[in-house]
């Protein structure tokens, strides 16, 4: 890293500056890389969500949606064609150093089931509810049922 214009002291240009504060944890650092990140899906041919800015959707080839979500700097996808998926991913990481950890088995505390034979996808909270429930000392509670009587 290079002195600041009118820091330099004659003599010393060659020493460089000690950061107090490392430039990823700069205030703005997450706001540039969204930026960075949403001008490379709009060029791709990705829609934003209006509902959700991290959520980018386009229609394949053959008409089929391919769905990105983004949560701070972990992608989720989904779409029919393996192929679909395995070039935007490289597109991806041809911009972004990125890693490819495979299947999504869980992500933001949700557990993700498949069952390719029966087409089904299972969603559960469970772990992130036992989470809470330790965190707020009441794991031992007793369970009750939330559906409410009829009047």
């Amino acid at each position: 890293m290079k002195q600041p214009e009118g820091y330099a002291i004659p003599g010393k240009e060659h020493l460089v500056c000690k950061l107090k504060r490392s430039l990823y944890g700069l205030k703005q650092a997450r706001r540039q890389w969204y930026k960075k990140f949403d001008a490379f899906m709009l060029k791709h041919g990705f829609k934003r969500s209006h509902a959700d800015h991290c959520l980018y959707t386009k229609k394949d080839e053959d008409g089929s949606p391919i769905i990105l979500v983004l949560y701070v700097d972990d992608m989720l996808l989904a779409g029919k064609k393996k192929s679909t998926l395995n070039a935007l991913k490289q597109q991806l990481n041809s911009a972004f150093s990125m890693k490819d950890l495979g299947e999504a088995e869980h992500i933001l505390g949700m557990r993700i089931k498949r069952d390719r034979q029966q087409y089904t996808l299972h969603l559960s909270q469970e772990k992130y509810i036992e989470k809470v429930l330790d965190r707020f000392n009441v794991a031992d509670a007793k369970p009750r049922s939330a559906i409410a009587a009829p009047c």
